[in-house]
């Protein structure tokens, strides 16, 4: 009985229980942070593919992060034919080199991955779809045209939603638009972003050092 009540409970407390709302974002890509006042800074990001900062191949991590405090705004390149980590400390920068990458659908390398982009962004779904483990595997997390979460731990996950989302999603799907996610909550790139340009799917966030990374999350379509 005890425990037949401790259930009851539970479902009561998880289905009374209501997700924040999702942000409306700025039109003008976009509307993000900086410190915003917290002195709060990114942890460590540590990959399993090459790590390219301004272009040049990291080989001392430490090293780089005890020079390089301020922000990282990371996605996925490819460098020397492998698919690496791209790291910039200026997100203008950053920015083009994903657009670039992403307008390159016969690199070799993103052939022969399981990271693919289309020629075609505009066929696809202006949602995206976060999931829990890699793969687009388990709890499903999905956002539309310029929406975005500012703080995951406010979306219940799981059974009876008893979880969050913060620090959580593995993957994510292709989409229409552009999609950040961002290790702080309030799209704070201070923590850091990683930034999967319109018509590529990102299935496991692993190698690109950003699994159960994220805290904020931003679908920039409009």
């Amino acid at each position: 009985m005890a425990q037949m009540t401790g259930v009851m409970e539970m479902a009561r407390i998880g289905f009374s229980a209501r997700d924040a709302e999702p942000d409306v974002l700025s039109r003008h890509e976009p509307e993000i942070a900086l410190d915003a006042g917290t002195g709060r800074r990114r942890s460590r990001i540590v990959p399993e593919v090459p790590l390219v900062l301004d272009g040049e191949v990291v080989e001392d991590l430490d090293r780089m992060e005890a020079e390089i405090t301020g922000p990282l705004f990371m996605t996925r390149l490819v460098y020397d034919s492998t698919v690496a980590l791209g790291a910039f400390t200026d997100r203008a920068a950053m920015l083009s080199e994903a657009r670039r990458l992403s307008a390159d659908t016969e690199s070799t390398a993103l052939r022969d991955s399981e990271h693919v982009c289309t020629s075609n962004p505009d066929s696809l779904e202006d949602i995206v779809r976060f999931w829990e483990d890699a793969g687009e595997q388990g709890d499903i997390r999905s956002v539309g045209p310029g929406r975005g979460y500012s703080d995951l731990s406010h979306l219940h996950r799981g059974f009876l939603g008893a979880g969050n989302w913060d620090n959580i999603i593995s993957s994510l799907s292709w989409c229409r638009f552009d999609v950040s996610l961002f290790d702080l909550t309030g799209f704070d790139a201070s923590g850091g972003e990683f930034f999967a340009p319109k018509g590529c799917n990102t299935p496991d966030l692993t190698p690109f050092g950003w699994n159960d990374r994220a805290s904020s999350i931003a679908n920039w379509g409009t």
